[in-house]
């Protein structure tokens, strides 16, 4: 089996445009927000009302939106302080291990967030400024964090059906 292809087989290709396409407006409108107010703010002396608030909104999704395809593609963000001291035949292991430990904590940070969203819902929370309902951005985090979750099981079988068809 071919560890650089897809892992998701034929619903990858959808799966990154539908995703980046998302990341990409979602960062686009930011962009727009942040001009729009920097110019209200500097040139007529009226900034956006409630910009920061719409910008801290849009960034949890966008956070929450990249996430799946980050992992898909496994660009995370890793530190190899100690790899060096780490020998070479552990290392498949330590990433299983490492990619098990992900995908528990992505799906418990998934639940959580769904019981939070469902708090805010019935207790009718919203922002401070401009009163938008939050639990529906938070409904959407635990989504995407269950996709994540999930994206890292498939890698977890992946690389097991790799393993076991190596050793054949």
């Amino acid at each position: 089996m071919n560890l650089d292809g897809p892992i998701m087989g034929r619903w990858e290709r959808p799966f990154v445009r539908v995703l980046g396409g998302l990341a990409a407006l979602t960062l686009f409108f930011i962009m727009l927000l942040t001009c729009a107010d920097v110019a209200g703010r500097y040139i007529f002396n009226e900034p956006v009302p409630g910009a920061l608030e719409v910008t801290e909104f849009v960034m949890g999704a966008l956070i929450f939106t990249s996430l799946p395809l980050v992992t898909l593609r496994q660009e995370q963000v890793t530190v190899d302080l100690f790899e060096q001291f780490i020998p070479r035949f552990v290392k498949p292991a330590l990433h299983v291990l490492l990619n098990a430990i992900s995908c528990a904590c992505l799906a418990a940070i998934s639940w959580r967030l769904w019981v939070k969203a469902g708090e805010m819902f019935s207790n009718g929370e919203f922002t401070a400024v401009l009163q938008i309902k939050v639990w529906p951005l938070v409904y959407y985090m635990s989504f995407q964090a269950a996709v994540t979750a999930f994206v890292l099981l498939l890698i977890l079988i992946r690389n097991k059906q790799v393993e076991t068809t190596a050793e054949s």
